[in-house]
């Protein structure tokens, strides 16, 4: 099964959150993240959305760990030196990556994974669009083509 490793610029979004675990339910995939990268989520939520959205979106990270117990990959903050990215503050998010062994990571930031690099995991760099249309074509299931649709028309809006 493909693995997909959701940068906190994935998880942030609700709406395309939700329909990529509704599309992990019906196992077309499986997702990955880890606690730096749902904290980041968290911090992001802090700034932007009002107090009672902020609550709720922490309850929402909580159910997200607890619906998918493998998917949250634990990296050692003295594992994360050892890449070179253009955002230091993203070697958490390779690192966790690299370590789940995913076969993709996910994240509105492409220029920060260079892909020469990401090649030397196995991993392939792609944008959240990018892998909704990849699940749709790999998993040709009609009853899941409108939780596709509707995320790749709310991507632009998030």
């Amino acid at each position: 099964m493909l693995s997909v490793f959701l940068d906190a610029n994935v998880i942030y979004s609700i709406t395309l959150t939700d329909v990529l675990l509704t599309l992990a339910e019906h196992d077309l995939f499986l997702p990955l993240w880890s606690p730096n990268v749902l904290q980041e989520a968290q911090e992001a939520a802090s700034r932007t959305l009002p107090d009672a959205a902020q609550q709720a979106f922490r309850k929402r990270l909580i159910m997200m760990d607890q619906a998918f117990p493998e998917s949250s990959i634990h990296v050692e903050e003295s594992e994360w030196s050892q890449f070179d990215l253009p955002d230091p503050d993203d070697r958490h998010v390779l690192a966790a990556a690299a370590q789940g062994q995913a076969d993709a990571l996910a994240t509105r930031n492409i220029k920060d994974f260079p892909q020469k690099l990401l090649d030397s995991f196995s991993i392939q760099v792609i944008t959240p669009d990018d892998l909704l249309c990849v699940l749709l074509r790999r998993n040709r299931k009609p009853q899941l083509a409108p939780y596709v649709s509707l995320s790749i028309l709310d991507i632009g809006h998030r």
